[in-house]
């Protein structure tokens, strides 16, 4: 038996423009120092450990969808979708998402102003 974990899911609507606007924003940066600098994203929500293989960002544009959509299409691309996507009861209109898996923890998912959809479990 495989081990559980957590899918946290986050949307927004409006807020990126591009698939690299949400990149640019989750992912993490260096300073002159070459030391790791957080991203906004990550501040916000208080991941620790950020392993960023592990969170995917989706713009409904990159699919072909010129205006927001349900999580339910949204999302299905996502990774362990069939999983934990079921478990999704939002109807709320999105444009982009980011999906933080394990093994990231999230401490703080109410501290973005993107909208927090909720952790679901998955099998790895």
């Amino acid at each position: 038996m495989t081990e559980a974990n957590v899918v946290h899911v986050f949307l927004s609507r409006g807020r990126f423009s591009s698939f690299e606007d949400i990149r640019s924003y989750v992912d993490a940066g260096w300073s002159e120092n070459g030391d790791a600098k957080p991203s906004v994203f990550m501040a916000e929500t208080g991941i620790v450990e950020l392993e960023p293989m592990c969170v995917e960002a989706i713009h409904a544009q990159d699919d072909g969808h010129l205006t927001p959509v349900v999580p339910e299409i949204l999302l299905r691309g996502a990774s362990y979708a069939d999983q934990w996507l079921p478990k999704v009861e939002s109807t709320e209109l999105a444009d982009a998402a980011i999906c933080v898996f394990a093994p990231n923890v999230v401490t703080n998912p109410h501290g973005t102003a993107l909208h927090y959809l909720g952790g679901f479990t998955y099998h790895a």
